[in-house]
């Protein structure tokens, strides 16, 4: 079993450790943080290292990567990270439920597709991008990197999803949709018209398109406690 390091030590990063117990998918033999949020030396009674010194801290590279911070800051944190290790050299792992449907080719890196998620054929998921449980990505969809999917959200055919986007929870996305960059689709939302980049539509804005500048809208979605 490959040997694998979790990014992260909250509570995204045990739902990952769970995950991946379950379906046994990995040997995970640590955790991992920027040296600026290490608060401790232990979680789950496995070593905290630090990205910065990774290699000289575990003592070897034979491991790879997988980054379980989620949608905060409209995924920023998470592509972040991302980007230090792939600067950094380390090989970044899926995370591929053995009972997810994927009719797809799956080439990008650090990618998390949850128990119950179908994929259907001729379409294109970005790298760093998680897709929780029973959402349902239509043939013929381009998904942009570092996106998130909540559970049970629905892409339709031949939509495309922009980096750095969000799909809420319970939301429908119809066929054919193009969804911007860095835009906040809310729970239980149907989208039936494009979004331009950095805009958020939810069933509480009135059925209105609200279009922010990328900064704004990053500050959109954030957790009520930053969760490293």
């Amino acid at each position: 079993m490959e040997k694998l390091i979790i990014a992260g030590i909250g509570t995204n990063s045990r739902l990952a450790l769970s995950f991946i117990e379950y379906h046994r998918l990995f040997d995970v033999i640590g955790f991992a943080v920027n040296a600026q949020y290490k608060t401790c030396d232990r979680f789950h009674d496995r070593p905290v290292y630090t990205l910065e010194h990774l290699r000289e801290e575990v003592g070897h590279d034979d491991f790879k990567v997988f980054i379980a911070v989620l949608w905060n800051r409209l995924n920023t944190d998470r592509r972040n990270m991302y980007e230090f290790c792939r600067s950094q050299g380390y090989p970044l792992a899926n995370l591929i439920s053995p009972l997810a449907v994927v009719r797809s080719e799956i080439t990008g890196d650090n990618i998390w597709l949850h128990d119950h998620v179908v994929v259907q054929n001729d379409t294109i998921i970005g790298s760093d991008t998680a897709v929780m449980q029973g959402t349902l990505i239509g043939a013929n969809c381009q998904v942009g990197a570092h996106c998130f999917f909540g559970a049970h959200a629905i892409l339709g055919g031949g939509s495309t999803v922009g980096e750095q986007s969000f799909i809420g929870i319970r939301s429908t996305v119809f066929d054919g949709t193009s969804i911007g960059r860095k835009c906040i689709v809310g729970a239980c939302t149907a989208v039936k018209r494009n979004m331009p980049d950095f805009s958020k539509y939810a069933t509480s804005s009135d059925f209105v398109i609200k279009q922010y500048s990328e900064d704004e809208v990053c500050e959109k979605l954030m957790y009520k406690k930053n969760q490293r």
